[in-house]
């Protein structure tokens, strides 16, 4: 029978409640000159320990915590580890804000083919705009017929694909 630790428990409570006023630096234990690879180290062995899913067995309120503190343990990685957001963390943080207010978001996938439910899907579509790339124009038809099939729900990644082919065909023809 696994038995929790209390001892853990109560300390993953008491850094919720604070956890609001902790800066990255703080929440990681690293010094503001840290390089990338202490970064990294200070995240991998403190997410080991807060990470949810290997508190299962914790109380509700004891796994809504680590929650909250593991998404901002990789919040202040994501932060610290690129050099243009730690920049702008820096400068915040000396005017007195302890997280990097993102103005926008990404929305959606990076790339169109992230769009693709399905592997194979995406396997053809990569293929298709590849061969569309070098002039493959027969092929690329082809590869994005299958990427369709494998999808089986209309996308718009592969409508845009498709989109591309038909100006291409009609710019070969033209020529």
């Amino acid at each position: 029978m696994n038995r929790r630790n209390s001892q853990f428990d109560a300390y993953v409570l008491e850094i919720h409640k604070v956890l609001d006023q902790l800066d990255y630096y703080h929440l990681l234990g690293v010094q503001p000159g840290a390089g990338v690879s202490r970064v990294r180290e200070a995240f991998l062995s403190i997410a080991a320990k807060f990470h949810p899913d290997r508190n299962r067995d914790a109380s509700d309120e004891v796994r809504a915590a680590l929650y909250e503190i593991f998404k901002r343990l990789n919040e202040a990685y994501r932060v610290l580890c690129d050099p243009q957001k730690k920049a702008v963390y820096d400068q915040g943080l000396a005017e007195g804000r302890v997280r990097l207010e993102q103005t926008h978001r990404a929305a959606g996938p990076k790339s169109p083919e992230d769009a693709l439910k399905s592997p194979q899907a995406r396997q053809f579509y990569r293929q298709a705009a590849s061969d569309l790339k070098r002039g493959a124009l027969m092929q690329a038809e082809l590869n994005l017929k299958l990427a369709s099939t494998h999808e089986k729900s209309p996308n718009a990644a592969i409508e845009a694909l498709r989109a591309k082919l038909e100006d291409a065909k009609k710019q070969k023809g033209k020529n």
